[in-house]
């Protein structure tokens, strides 16, 4: 069964930036104009200007930061780390820059939480009840594996807003990790409630009846799920990892041909998803087509499931394809 990625971290570096810090008329107005460049994603203008800037006034911190993020954007991580750590060196009290900080280090996958906490904690001092700033440290606390400091977190954006979809999910799913099942449905439940034509608790809960072998349920969710994801280009990895999961829940119940139509869908949509090979190896090994199935097991291989799965697959050839 293949799960979709959701932590839902508000990753600064994809959000809108506004011009601040500065208030001399001229420089507010240069300013602007950089971060319209970033947010508008022309990161290397946004990098030409803000060099501009910059050779005009070295200690302009908030040209240094939005030049780093754009650095970033553009593929040059550590120059973009550099750039932002100058800014903060400017101004040790800049800070939103520790956030920034904080997503960058986050993304490069060079650094540890250790380092990564701490600026984000850096960022909070100023602004103790900044929701994106609790939903990223809860999100990062939820990476981590741990589990009850991030629900911590998650329960201060719920004192904001009770109703706040995502997190409720978020709730909901680490319950479901740490193993209190009826916490984890019930938040599913209330999430589904709150926004039923969001997809997130459909997957969440899909998963959760997979994990219970309540198959049947999670199919519904499926089939909501498929209603519900928008057919654009967008959503297209999105709607074969529903079918893909969708058809497997069939394998499960032996309905081998509905397993094979969900897959193979899936497959026309998304033909590198190695674990969607996996699972239709699977149907056909269930229905002695051995050539069939070995076939897509090597497939999964040269697709790289080993390295982002384990060796299940390895074990499967093993057993069926010498």
């Amino acid at each position: 069964m293949m799960r979709r990625t959701n932590f839902y971290l508000l990753f600064l570096l994809i959000c809108s930036i506004q011009a601040c810090g500065q208030t001399e008329k001229e420089t507010a107005q240069n300013i602007e104009k950089v971060v319209a460049y970033f947010n508008n994603g022309e990161y290397q203008k946004a990098v030409s200007f803000a060099d501009k800037l910059i050779e005009k006034d070295s200690f302009d911190y908030v040209s240094w930061t939005v030049k780093g993020r754009a650095l970033f954007s553009l593929g040059k991580e550590q120059q973009g780390i550099d750039a932002v750590n100058k800014a903060i060196e400017i101004k040790p009290d800049y800070y939103e820059a520790y956030g920034f900080r904080a997503v960058l280090y986050h993304l490069s996958g060079e650094y540890e939480m250790s380092q990564i906490i701490p600026d984000i904690d850096m960022a909070l001092s100023e602004e103790p009840n900044n929701p994106a700033l609790i939903k990223i440290k809860a999100g990062f606390l939820y990476k981590a594996g741990q589990f009850a400091k991030a629900i911590s977190e998650y329960d201060k954006l719920l004192k904001i807003d009770p109703k706040e979809y995502e997190v409720v999910v978020l709730i909901a799913t680490i319950n479901n990790e740490l193993g209190n099942k009826e916490l984890a449905l019930k938040g599913y439940n209330q999430a589904i409630e709150i926004q039923p034509k969001q997809s997130f608790a459909y997957e969440e809960r899909a998963y959760f009846f997979m994990e219970d072998e309540q198959f049947e349920k999670a199919i519904a969710d499926y089939n909501t799920l498929i209603e519900i994801i928008p057919d654009s280009l967008e959503f297209r990895s999105i709607k074969a990892y529903t079918l893909n999961n969708r058809g497997f829940a069939y394998f499960k119940l032996d309905k081998d041909d509905k397993a094979l139509s969900d897959i193979n869908q899936s497959l026309k949509l998304l033909p590198t998803n190695s674990y969607a090979y996996k699972n239709r190896a699977l149907v056909f090994l269930d229905k002695n087509e051995m050539d069939k199935g070995c076939s897509d097991l090597q497939k999964a291989i040269e697709l790289g499931y080993s390295e982002l799965y384990g060796n299940e697959v390895e074990k499967l050839i093993n057993i069926n394809c010498r």
